[in-house]
């Protein structure tokens, strides 16, 4: 018998009253509804997200849609969602799911028994999702209070506790690389190009496909992904810049922003891929993302390495240092072999993996 097949009745996740399930054509409109209404509740500054937001988010991710909805009377009550991406992993792609927007909603959550409704519609996303042969891994950066509830009842694991790389910027940064957006370097006998990619092609994958072998996993950085987390983003607004050797072709790239996070008017270091072997694109990229944050007027850059990666330490000798957060990482692995340890090791993640930035 499959877990289809089971008698609602008889599910771990069964609560009476209440249909939880994969998410349906027509419960958007119920589903944000509750999202707005749960996390707007004792927060006078909350933005509603719109359903503009939800579709990017959920129906146009090019890894596809997980969600797992609690339906009562027609209205969503609950919800257990994560953002799933295309991982190389062990030599064959696989999905990993960042868990955001879990939820349920006030009206909803007093008169059960624990586990509640949010606990019960995770393990209904576990069972759907979670497995050896499903999503291999579940991961996040939870608020307090969803860590206690995770490591009850849902076997969170931390992975990291997460450091932060900041660089001062100074007022006096040579802009120059930025308005010629061309600088001379000597690199297989040519000249290096700085310039603002408007758009990602398969030449994004070239450089992944050099990187990634360096790391035990990572996000596949293709241009499906990539254009889809940067240019399509409905909210935010990203610069990317990219060098390119004499014949045309792609060595590098950085993701910029200029915004908000743990500061106002923060610069950020959203994503990062060179081959750290080539040394004068580094420095040409390294310049231009420190000349972007000197132009907007940001006192600093900020941006995450895992700690046993190259860049980790080489940034700290291009004036990067290690500041702590009160951010954490957590996780639950359904396949042993990569168990927090493994990911704690292995894993090549950046601020572009996440939904904070």
């Amino acid at each position: 018998m499959t877990s289809d097949e089971i008698p609602a009745e008889e599910k771990r996740s069964h609560v009476p009253g209440y249909d939880i399930r994969p998410i349906e054509e027509g419960d958007e409109e119920s589903l944000l509804e509750s999202f707005n209404a749960s996390f707007a509740e004792g927060n006078p500054d909350f933005v509603p997200r719109t359903m503009k937001e939800w579709r990017w988010a959920f129906r146009d991710n090019p890894a596809g849609t997980r969600v797992i909805v609690a339906v009562k009377d027609g209205q969503v009550a609950a919800q257990n969602a994560v953002l799933p991406v295309r991982v190389w992993i062990a030599d064959e792609e696989r999905i990993f799911g960042q868990s955001v927007d879990s939820f349920v909603h006030p009206d909803h959550r007093k008169g059960l028994r624990r586990p509640g409704l949010f606990v019960k519609t995770v393990w209904e996303f576990i069972d759907t999702y979670g497995g050896s042969d499903k999503d291999l891994l579940h991961y996040g950066w939870p608020i307090w209070s969803a860590w206690r509830i995770g490591k009850t009842f849902l076997k969170y694991e931390i992975v990291r506790t997460q450091t932060l790389l900041r660089r001062a910027i100074a007022t006096d940064t040579d802009l120059s690389v930025l308005d010629s957006m061309g600088v001379e370097g000597a690199h297989a006998g040519g000249t290096l190009t700085l310039e603002v990619i408007e758009r990602f092609d398969h030449q994004a994958r070239w450089i992944w496909d050099r990187c990634a072998p360096a790391w035990g996993t990572s996000a596949i950085r293709d241009d499906r992904f990539l254009n889809w987390r940067i240019f399509d983003h409905p909210k935010h607004d990203y610069t990317v810049i990219g060098v390119r050797d004499s014949e045309g072709i792609l060595r590098g790239y950085a993701v910029y922003r200029f915004g908000e996070w743990i500061e106002r008017d923060m610069g950020l270091l959203v994503d990062w891929l060179v081959p750290p072997e080539e040394p004068e694109v580094v420095d040409l990229l390294h310049r231009g993302v420190c000349a972007l944050a000197a132009r907007d007027g940001a006192g600093s850059m900020t941006g995450i390495f895992p700690d046993w990666t190259h860049w980790f330490e080489h940034f700290q000798d291009l004036g990067w240092r290690v500041h702590p957060s009160d951010y954490f990482m957590i996780g639950h692995s359904y396949h042993k072999p990569f168990d927090m340890l493994w990911l704690r090791k292995n894993w090549w993640y950046q601020l572009i993996d996440t939904d904070l930035v």
